[in-house]
């Protein structure tokens, strides 16, 4: 089964990776241009490090959803029949083809438990992260039934929110790990800046 996960990421990472890389490149530069003007403006008070920060995790944000687009929609062929499947842990898994679909599924989703704290605050805690986890998977499988790309299954979706929780602890114990500043302390040094002038 590892064997096969191994090759299914490394497909992937063959087709979409290089596309994805250039297209968070090109966003992430735009998101940092616009962060750095209305940080001189004293419109958007956060600190120098807070706008790499958030550039960064935005980047990755761009590449890791560029690469869920082509494994959950562009990498697949319609189907010519369609169904929905609403009762839990009822997904064939008798082989180990099957099993590396499930396993892949909660793979796919802990880069999103991960960034979607650093980029959206609130998601911080683990319910709200938790429930952003669920709404992006159901509007996959919606998308992937009304399209024709996929079967709606209820397992895809606990098995995509238990990637997300994962990637919640992930970034908790690294949230822990680094130690960076206060808030408070961030805010009070940029309100001191002159709005148009870098504090020296």
């Amino acid at each position: 089964m590892l064997n096969i996960i191994l090759s299914d990421i490394n497909n992937f990472m063959d087709i979409y990776f290089i596309k994805s890389i250039c297209l968070g490149l090109i966003c992430s530069l735009l998101l940092l241009c616009i962060l750095s003007y209305l940080r001189v403006k004293g419109i958007y008070r956060h600190s120098e490090r807070r706008v790499v920060i958030k550039t960064t995790a935005f980047f990755l944000w761009i590449v890791y959803g560029y690469m869920v687009l082509g494994i959950t929609f562009l990498c697949r062929q319609p189907i010519y029949k369609r169904k929905v499947m609403l009762i839990p842990f009822t997904t064939p898994t008798g082989n180990p083809r099957l099993m590396a679909f499930q396993v892949e599924n909660v793979l796919m989703f802990i880069p999103y438990g991960v960034l979607i704290p650093v980029l959206i605050s609130y998601c911080k805690k683990w319910y709200l992260c938790l429930v952003a986890g669920v709404i992006s998977s159901l509007f996959i499988e919606i998308i992937q039934y009304v399209t024709y790309r996929g079967q709606a299954q209820i397992d895809d979706l606990l098995m995509n929110s238990a990637g997300t929780m994962i990637g919640w602890l992930i970034f908790i114990y690294a949230s822990q790990c680094y130690k960076r500043q206060p808030d408070s302390g961030e805010a009070e040094t940029d309100i001191k800046e002159e709005p148009g002038k870098e504090q020296i």
